[in-house]
């Protein structure tokens, strides 16, 4: 008798595209207490309920953003799987990758969300992908960052800081408002000079995503600078990493996505 086991051949999360694989957890936080009568155990009933999850995916571009609402569906082949009500779901963050040297080549991103209203439901779901796939690859790509001429990886990380309440209203849930914007980077190089932009410099950054495309972060702090030398059968390195101001010197900046769309503001 054949074991009661599915592939993911065929699943797929509402809205999304090119996607590989996505992750639900459903959580409860049990009230707790210890009392005089409870003979030294402790005691627990069900408490507040919250879930969240993430789905990663292949392309440049996310179909939600942080601060949005959507409903997820996460469905496999056969019509099962998780789903939110309605604009129950709010995304919390977003990492663009993209990997020049290792293995997993191809941009690709990663949605992480959470519960704004509503249970998360386990059962009967239904999405499917009907797009053609056709991610770019990480080859050739830049980052118009002084220094990072040789770039190895490079990451992208939008957040919206969603604050999050329980009242005599949500039902014993967890729920979430979309909240302040913000925004980090990482990147590897190897490099051939250790003249590197100083630490709390304030540049437009641009992350290329193909065709004359970017992502764009104005302002970028840098924050990190990380060089190594290895002298034993290596090559010279370093680590670079910045964060999002809103502004330099009175300027407002922005975040746009490729389609010149702007996140903020």
């Amino acid at each position: 008798m054949p074991a009661n086991v599915i592939t993911g051949e065929g699943g797929a999360v509402g809205g999304a595209v090119c996607v590989r694989l996505y992750k639900v957890e459903r959580i409860n936080e049990p009230a707790r207490a210890v009392c005089s009568a409870s003979d030294g155990a402790v005691i627990r009933l069900g408490g507040i309920d919250d879930w969240r999850g993430i789905y990663m995916a292949y392309g440049h571009t996310p179909a939600v953003l942080p601060g949005d609402l959507f409903q997820f569906i996460g469905a496999t082949r056969d019509g099962k799987g998780a789903s939110s009500v309605a604009n129950g779901a709010i995304v919390e963050r977003i990492r663009n990758s993209w990997d020049i040297e290792g293995k997993d080549q191809f941009i690709q991103h990663a949605v992480q969300f959470a519960r704004a209203t509503g249970a998360l439901s386990f059962g009967a779901a239904s999405a499917t992908d009907v797009s053609t796939p056709d991610p770019a690859t990480s080859r050739s790509m830049t980052i118009n960052l002084t220094g990072c001429t040789e770039l190895r990886k490079m990451d992208l990380e939008l957040i919206s800081h969603n604050p999050r309440f329980v009242t005599g209203s949500t039902a014993g849930g967890r729920e979430r408002k979309a909240g302040t914007k913000d925004g980090r980077f990482t990147c590897k190089i190897y490099t051939e000079d250790a003249d590197f932009p100083a630490n709390e410099s304030i540049d437009e950054v641009e992350f290329s995503v193909g065709g004359g495309l970017n992502w764009t972060m104005k302002w970028a702090l840098l924050t990190l600078t990380a060089p190594l030398l290895r002298i034993e059968n290596g090559l010279f390195e370093a680590d670079l990493a910045g964060e999002f101001t809103g502004y330099k010197d009175g300027s407002k900046g922005n975040i746009t996505s490729p389609a010149g769309v702007a996140w903020w503001p």
